[in-house]
């Protein structure tokens, strides 16, 4: 940070000539943001395009969102101007983006419906092949034992606590399993509104329980799911059992290769977002003039320079637009050269800025709106949550700040137990163990001390009577103790 900007910060904490101050603070990060964004969209559009070509050789469900960005890109960014033009685009991108997102909820929910499939398959594998000597039961409660508490660090501890009770064998009854479920709403009474509403989003994706319009995009997945559920698992032969293993395989495959290509695209959506945000506000008077910068700013890059990130971008959005994906060649490996250290540079001085931010628009932001600065304000706060590391973050979303009463706890108790006793009504005792399973990993830790722990797990293994699940479910935990 240069002399000049540490001692406008200052003079901002202490409330000093703000109507002078604050401009040169939200101008100046303006510029900061708009570049940074820029030379990290430069390197990852070239390194997401070089992963497309890999990846994706042929047509595929997403290829339309991937059309729409570059197109956006050219229009309103390489062929546009800042105005009305931009916020035309900036709304378009908007679109998109709140599509992606919808796109990975979707995706989301279809690998926690794998993964429930996924601890069925595990609990069989030892029905076909040789278990070996079933473990000591008491050594092996003093290894778990030893490898939750390990540490003293409490959120590590209750972390590892989920991740052994999500593998242990299911013998509770479905009447405490929901006392469990309704316990842990419970807990949100007097909370935020949004708060509950995270957490039941959360239980039904790991309960099979979420559904959306988009799910029916990916028939391929529709398919698959059918196959696992109309599955009889307690008669599967060995062949059947092999043949559902390797289709999870592919399954996830095929999902883990969406959800990159959405992570992908979603980091070139933000920055863009920030860049078109930005645009119209870059060298503003009141931040600060280029000629006075001298030595004082060396991490900025002048507007000359920024021609050649445009370059970059051009021929690389060529390429994606002409859908040949042909390889990019050497001339732009070169200029890409030119982006070497400066992401580093940049994200360096964003940080020490970005600093006095929150205290900025908790004190001043109505100061903010009386300048006539509330557009660019509130474009430096959008561009702070584009380029965090929240890709998914929901611009749009005002939090429910209402809160849970009674009435709330109750209805949303009735309305998660209804549905997951009709998916345990509809599913196989194996299927239903394995909602269990996974939803009891995700609540709020429910042992008072490391005795009813150790009960715990003492009493899941002697009430298992199937050896297969027993080893399988044994096996998958001590592989935590060798990690």
């Amino acid at each position: 940070m240069n002399k000049h900007l540490r001692a406008v910060c200052t003079e901002i904490e202490k409330e000093q000539e703000l109507d002078r101050n604050l401009p040169v603070f939200i101008n100046h990060l303006v510029n900061l943001y708009s570049q940074y964004a820029e030379v990290k969209f430069t390197i990852h559009y070239y390194t997401f395009y070089e992963y497309f070509a890999e990846t994706f050789p042929s047509g595929f469900e997403e290829e339309e969102s991937l059309k729409e960005f570059n197109e956006l890109l050219k229009e309103y960014f390489l062929d546009g101007e800042a105005g009305s033009k931009t916020e035309e685009g900036i709304v378009k991108l908007n679109a998109l983006r709140n599509s992606c997102i919808k796109k990975m909820q979707v995706l989301t929910a279809y690998t926690d419906i794998f993964q429930v499939y996924e601890y069925v398959l595990n609990r069989i594998e030892y029905r076909f092949k040789d278990a070996g000597e079933e473990p000591s039961r008491e050594e092996f409660v003093k290894k778990a034992l030893a490898y939750i508490f390990d540490t003293k660090d409490n959120v590590v501890v209750n972390g590892k606590i989920k991740e052994v009770l999500g593998q242990l064998p299911i013998r509770m009854t479905k009447q405490k399993y929901f006392e469990l479920i309704k316990s842990s709403i419970s807990l949100y009474k007097d909370g935020d509104m949004s708060s509950l509403e995270s957490f039941l989003y959360m239980i039904k994706t790991c309960s099979m329980l979420y559904d959306a319009d988009e799910m029916k995009d990916y028939p391929y997945l529709i398919n698959l799911r059918k196959d696992f559920t109309n599955e009889n698992y307690k008669e599967i032969t060995k062949e059947r059992y092999e043949e559902l293993t390797k289709l999870l395989e592919i399954s996830a495959s095929y999902v883990n290769t969406r959800v990159d290509f959405y992570f992908g695209l979603q980091e070139c959506i933000n920055n863009l977002y920030v860049m078109l945000l930005s645009s119209p506000y870059v060298y503003m008077e009141g931040g600060y003039k280029l000629e006075n910068l001298k030595e004082e700013m060396k991490y900025l890059i002048l507007p000359q320079e920024m021609d050649k990130l445009r370059e970059i971008i051009s021929d690389i959005n060529k390429q994606f637009l002409t859908g040949e994906f042909l390889p990019l060649g050497e001339e732009v490996e070169k200029k890409l050269s030119y982006t070497e250290g400066k992401q580093e540079i940049l994200i360096e001085e964003v940080s020490k800025i970005e600093a006095y931010l929150p205290e900025i628009k908790g004190r001043y932001q109505g100061f903010i709106e009386s300048l006539m600065l509330g557009p660019v304000f509130n474009s430096v706060l959008l561009s702070e949550k584009l380029l965090s590391s929240s890709l998914f973050i929901d611009l749009d979303k005002i939090d429910n700040k209402e809160k849970v009463d009674e009435e709330d706890i109750v209805k949303t108790q009735d309305e998660v137990l209804s549905e997951l006793s009709r998916l345990f009504s509809e599913n196989e005792r194996a299927v239903t163990r394995a909602v269990m399973a996974n939803t009891l990993s995700k609540l709020p830790v429910f042992f008072q001390d490391q005795a009813e722990i150790k009960e715990y797990i003492a009493n899941s293994l002697e009430q298992c009577q199937d050896k297969a699940e027993k080893t399988a479910c044994i096996r998958i935990i001590e592989s935590f103790f060798d990690n």
